[in-house]
């Protein structure tokens, strides 16, 4: 003699001998479809993002590193004998580049690194940046100029990445999508 186990289906008696009520259905089983496409549309939109975002980010951790590399002739000097006053060096600056106003001015912050005479008003420079000007602490001689961004001395590369990772480099509608796609990566979560 077999015993097959009892297989209930909905609408049969329970064990009591009563059957389920009517309306037992979870209350998540007819919003599940609406959940399921939000869920879909807002991956769709911030996947991109997501790939963007973390890509960029991850450049933007190495740009340091990778700025001192491309940047180097107008970073490093070979260390000398002693260094000249700092208001030398920037006159050597000024006189390479006498356009725009002394904004500030970082000394070599150790042997072997230029110091950077920063420029600000400078015609063809973004008003919101600085030119600059890369001075042998040790000879006064210019080694080179670059657009500046930010306190943190960010030169064109680092500048280009953190743009990238801000806006796609699409300006305000890039802004705008980020913002968009952050503002709804909760949902997705």
């Amino acid at each position: 003699m077999s015993v097959e186990p009892a297989v209930r289906t909905p609408g049969d008696p329970q064990e009591g001998g009563r059957p389920d009520p009517p309306g037992t259905r979870s209350v998540w089983a007819p919003l599940r479809p609406l959940v399921r496409r939000l869920h879909f549309y807002a991956g769709v939109l911030i996947a991109p993002f997501l790939l963007v975002a973390a890509t960029t980010g991850l450049l933007y951790a190495a740009s340091y590193q990778v700025e001192k590399i491309v940047y180097a002739e107008e970073l490093r000097v070979p260390v000398g004998g002693s260094e000249l006053p700092v208001s030398r060096q920037v006159t050597a600056a000024r006189e390479a580049h006498p356009e725009g106003e002394v904004a500030a001015v970082r000394p070599s912050p150790e042997d072997g690194a230029t110091t950077r005479v920063l420029l600000s008003g400078v015609p063809g420079v973004d008003p919101d940046h600085t030119l600059a000007v890369f001075v042998d602490p040790y000879t006064g001689e210019v080694t080179g100029a670059l657009e500046q961004y930010g306190s943190t001395g960010a030169l064109p590369l680092r500048t280009w990445i953190d743009e990238l990772h801000r806006d796609l480099q699409l300006g305000q509608p890039g802004r705008l999508y980020s913002e968009l796609a952050a503002s709804w990566l909760w949902v997705t979560a």
